[in-house]
């Protein structure tokens, strides 16, 4: 397991194979094949992309986890999170659109607003959502 302490801050992409906490300051994209923690006192500007995700910190950059995102009270989010389950905790703050995990983010296709379905059937004008998904 990797670890970037409080004091550290680093400049440039992070690359690692294995899991990794990170408390310091990141100034790149983050990239790992476990599970990344972001602890309180950590800052990433940038990209991250992993298995599971604990977010204790804060993050400016979209958020990629291919199984399980898990974003604390504590957590401060400005970016899109992309998750295939994701846990947020009361009082977390995402700043950005939570989407379903897709197996390649690229793939990503944002919905047509005026898709035929919109036109053929649109909602009744008092009906208001209820639900996230």
């Amino acid at each position: 397991m990797f670890l970037i302490p409080e004091e550290v801050s680093v400049q440039g992409t992070i690359e690692s194979p294995i899991p990794g906490r990170i408390d310091g300051n990141v100034r790149g994209d983050v990239n790992t094949m476990g599970m990344l923690i972001i602890g309180k006192s950590g800052n990433i500007r940038g990209n991250i992309h992993a298995t599971n995700l604990i977010a204790y910190g804060r993050v400016f950059g979209d958020v990629f986890v291919t199984n399980k995102a898990v974003i604390s009270n504590k957590a401060y989010i400005k970016g899109d999170i992309t998750a295939l389950i994701l846990e947020v905790e009361e009082e977390a703050i995402i700043e950005g659109a939570i989407r379903k995990n897709v197996s390649d983010p690229d793939t990503i296709i944002p919905p047509d607003p005026e898709s035929e379905i919109n036109k053929t059937n649109p909602p009744p004008p008092d009906e208001k959502a209820t639900t996230w998904f």
